[in-house]
C-alpha cells in the first residue's frame, strides 16, 4: 500500500509555494493600511526598505562652537530651526525640525553643543582652595607654569625650587611686604650652622591666562596665593578669583558668536538664539 503523507520537507516547500502565489510588491516608503484578525485596521510601514527616512530622527552631540555652526548650517530649515543655549548646563541646543508660526514639526533632529573644559582649567581649578605641602605645591606650579602671565615664568620656576630645597626647616611666619609680597621666615639646622635662618618672598596672587572651554577664547583669571602654618609646617594654596562669572562670560561670548553671524538660515538671515531649553530635548544625553 503506498504512503500518501507528506514530508516535512514537501510541507515547507509547499507553504513557500501559497506565500509567494499570494505576495504583493509594496513600495518602499509608504505607510499602509491591513486588516488585523481582530477587525481592526493596523498601520504597515515600509519606511525602514526606503532609501532614505521621511523624516531625519538623530541626536548629534560636538564639543565645539564652529562643529556646531557646521552641522546647524548643513541641516538648517528656513522658519523652523531654533536654537537654545542654557548657561548653567553649558550647553547651546538647536532642533533643526522645530515647529513654525504656521506648520508644526517632528522636533526628532536635535543638535547638542556640550561644551569641555581645557586640560589647564581642570588643573586650576582642581586646585582652587586646597592646600598642598610644599613638594607637592612646587611640582604644580611648576607643571602650569606657562598659563601665568605674571610673574615670569623664570621667577616662578625659581620660588618652586625654593620650596623644594626647604622642605626640612622649620617655617616661623609670614609677613607683609611694601611691594605687596609675602615673605616667609623659616629657620633651619644643619650640623655645622645650628640655628641658620633665612626667608622666602612669594607674591600675593597670580595673573594667569585661562581657556576655560575647548575652542573658547582666553580669559585673565586671578589667582591668590594662601598659605597657613600647621605648627612649623607650611601648607600652600592658590584661590581662583570668581571662577564661575568666567565660566558664565566665556559660554556668553559663544554664544555670542553664534548669534552674531555663525548660525544662518539659507536665506542668509541669523538664527535667533533663545534663552532656556527646549521642552522636548532633555539637557543631557549620551554621545552617539
Amino acid at each position: 500500500m503506498t504512503d500518501y503523507t507528506e514530508s516535512p520537507e514537501a510541507a515547507v516547500v509547499a507553504d513557500l509555494a501559497r506565500q509567494a502565489a499570494g505576495a504583493e510588491t509594496l513600495a518602499p516608503g509608504v505607510v499602509y493600511g491591513a486588516a488585523g484578525t481582530d477587525g481592526a485596521t493596523r498601520v504597515l510601514d515600509t519606511d525602514a526598505y526606503a532609501d532614505s527616512p521621511r523624516h531625519i530622527a538623530a541626536a548629534r552631540v560636538v564639543g565645539d562652537a564652529e562643529s556646531f555652526v557646521r552641522y546647524v548650517e548643513k541641516h538648517v530649515i528656513d522658519g523652523h530651526t531654533e536654537v537654545y543655549a542654557d548657561t548653567p548646563s553649558s550647553n547651546v541646543i538647536a532642533v533643526l525640525d522645530s515647529h513654525d508660526a504656521g506648520q508644526g514639526g517632528w522636533q526628532k533632529h536635535t543638535a547638542r553643543l556640550e561644551l569641555r573644559h581645557t586640560k589647564s582649567w581642570e588643573a586650576w581649578t582642581k586646585a582652587d582652595g586646597k592646600l598642598l605641602e610644599q613638594t607637592e605645591f612646587a611640582e604644580f606650579i611648576e607643571q602650569q607654569a606657562l598659563d601665568v602671565r605674571k610673574p615670569d615664568t623664570a621667577v616662578l620656576i625659581e620660588l618652586a625650587q625654593s620650596f623644594q630645597a626647604k622642605t626640612s626647616v622649620d617655617f616661623e611666619g609670614g609677613e607683609r611686604l611694601d611691594s605687596g609680597q609675602v615673605r616667609l621666615n623659616y629657620k633651619e639646622t644643619v650640623t655645622a650652622r645650628a640655628g641658620q635662618k633665612g626667608h622666602i618672598e612669594i607674591p600675593t596672587e597670580l595673573e594667569l591666562l585661562l581657556r576655560p572651554y575647548i575652542g573658547g577664547p582666553v580669559y585673565l583669571v586671578v589667582a591668590r596665593f594662601r598659605y597657613r602654618l600647621r605648627g612649623s609646617q607650611l601648607g600652600l594654596g592658590i584661590v581662583l578669583q570668581r571662577p564661575q562669572e568666567i565660566l558664565d562670560a566665556a559660554f556668553a561670548d559663544i554664544v555670542t558668536e553664534i548669534r552674531d553671524g555663525k548660525t544662518v538660515t539659507k536665506d542668509g538671515e541669523t538664527t535667533q538664539v533663545h534663552d532656556g531649553i527646549p521642552a522636548s530635548v532633555p539637557i543631557f544625553s549620551g554621545r552617539p
